[in-house]
């Protein structure tokens, strides 16, 4: 009775690691639509935020997978089927549509930059120019009393 016990345990602790997986997959999906928003707002700061929180689930989805490749061993080891916790098609439909969306922020950040560097030397210029005008030494006409 102790060894069903224990696979019951270890098949609920799966489902819930399994569970909280694609939970924070989906909120890295959320943060990836927020920051593509943030990048045709031109919120670079948000941006920040948004890649801070994507780091922290970064490493919690890390963990998860270590932690539910030692529970599918395990189980396996005791000659639990573990097929039927089998999520993988959804793991990897919501990371295809985080990097779909990654890939659409990143052409939006890219376009943004190259913008920033045509103002930059569009400024360059104007401020070229301006002081070329102010440093000018030539004299003006002259006041000629016999015009």
């Amino acid at each position: 009775m102790a060894s069903f016990e224990n696979l019951a345990k270890n098949s609920d602790s799966l489902m819930d690691l399994l569970g909280a997986q694609c939970g924070d997959l989906e909120k890295l999906l959320a943060l990836a639509r927020e920051e593509t928003a943030a990048a045709q707002e031109g919120k670079f700061l948000k941006i920040w935020d948004i890649v801070s929180e994507r780091t922290a689930i970064g490493k919690r989805l890390e963990t998860f997978q270590h932690q539910i490749g030692e529970l599918r061993g395990h189980l396996e080891s005791i000659g639990e089927s573990v097929s039927k916790y089998d999520i993988t098609e959804r793991v990897i439909e919501l990371s295809n549509m985080t990097l779909m969306q990654d890939q659409h922020t990143r052409q939006l950040l890219t376009t943004s930059r190259e913008d920033t560097l045509k103002q930059l030397k569009a400024l360059g210029r104007s401020t070229q120019n301006a002081n070329a005008y102010l440093h000018e030494k030539t004299t003006g006409l002259a006041y000629d009393s016999n015009f």
